[in-house]
């Protein structure tokens, strides 16, 4: 270790130095216990111009660099619990699976992402990432009610509100739900919650638009490789009655669609109207999965390699249609993960400088490098 790493080491001895091994390549890991120690990590990395990437569980964060890799796995548990209100106060490093179990005790859920039960509050919140009841339910940002987080310049900050009415200023929240880290890290997380219905069902489903035509409501209508079906919740009558109205095989509770990690997984995330558009143009990649969800417009790719010149092709007409295409690899360059600079990358310019003045956290982190 250089005379610079030692001093950055000795500097950081207070803010639990762990050999825990995490998805990022970082000359130094650290624990903190709580959102002042983050900051004061985030204080000692700007000292010595070094960076910062916070880490949950690391499933999104594979062939990532920084000096210091931030584990968030002493900020896991719930902190407050208002069931009365639907609100819980969570740390960012509690697992989905955790979080999930314990609000399902009392019939509520926060509808997080159901694939990655593994992953971390401060990463489901950091990407943006949502689950399959988004159609229902709307995106995770919707739900991020309160942040607690330390910015790039080591203080820390509280945006939002436990109560709705009770939220003034700027939309914390919103804000640093997708900012991949890059404007700060979050300690902890309130989530508006929602009662779990008693009745679920799983409708096997020949014609998904015509499906998300002819329900109110559904959970979901989801096509893959093996089929297309509807998800429906509420009293039994009515679950019945829709599940009736669409024919199919029903399946009890919810049969989410098993897929494996892949090398490469793709995002494509066009209007809703494009979804069977995008699914004839996902088929043509001959991919390891896919699973599109109709009525919102995403189209989640399992691929077994970026070396696929077609991806080009369909980032192009995702663009044209005023979408995406993001690519998840190691190695990638911004251009290559997120493809063309958004319209308002001057604004994302302006709040990293604001938020982040001295580049310290996960910096190349967000389109055009940011």
């Amino acid at each position: 270790m250089t005379s610079t790493g030692k001093a950055l080491a000795a500097d950081l001895a207070a803010f639990s130095i762990t050999n825990t091994v995490t998805a990022v390549e970082a000359a130094i890991t650290v624990a903190p216990g709580s959102v002042e120690e983050i900051a004061g990590v985030i204080a000692v990395a700007a000292t010595h111009g070094a960076t910062v990437v916070p880490v949950g569980s690391g499933s999104m964060l594979a062939g990532s660099r920084a000096d210091i890799a931030l584990s968030t796995h002493r900020l896991a548990g719930i902190i407050d619990y208002q069931p009365d209100d639907l609100t819980v106060v969570v740390g960012a490093g509690t697992r989905l699976v955790d979080l999930e179990a314990e609000l399902a005790e009392r019939w509520h859920t926060a509808v997080l992402p159901e694939r990655s039960p593994e992953r971390t509050v401060g990463g489901v919140v950091a990407s943006a990432a949502s689950g399959y009841r988004r159609l229902k339910y709307g995106p995770t940002r919707d739900r991020v009610l309160e942040v607690t987080m330390a910015t790039g310049y080591g203080d820390v900050v509280r945006g939002g509100g436990r109560l709705v009415k009770n939220v003034t200023g700027y939309d914390l929240p919103r804000l640093m739900t997708g900012s991949h880290g890059s404007l700060g890290i979050v300690g902890s997380v309130c989530f508006k919650l929602w009662p779990a219905p008693p009745h679920r069902v799983t409708v096997a489903v020949d014609d998904p638009a015509m499906a998300l035509a002819n329900v109110y409501r559904p959970v979901a209508v989801l096509e893959t490789a093996d089929g297309s079906f509807v998800y429906l919740e509420g009293d039994e009558a009515t679950v019945q009655a829709q599940a009736t109205s669409v024919g199919g095989t029903r399946e009890p509770g919810f049969a989410w669609p098993e897929v494996q990690q892949p090398a490469v997984a793709v995002s494509l995330r066009v209007p809703a109207r494009c979804v069977a558009e995008a699914v004839d143009r996902v088929q043509a990649l001959q991919p390891d999965w896919f699973v599109a969800q109709h009525g919102v417009g995403v189209i989640d790719v399992g691929v077994a390699s970026t070396e696929i010149a077609s991806l080009d092709t369909v980032r192009a007409w995702a663009e044209s249609t005023g979408g995406a295409l993001v690519v998840t690899a190691p190695g990638l360059s911004p251009r290559q993960r997120w493809g063309a600079e958004p319209q308002t990358i001057d604004i994302q310019r302006r709040l990293k400088s604001l938020f982040d003045p001295s580049g310290v956290c996960n910096p190349g982190a967000l389109p055009g490098g940011l």
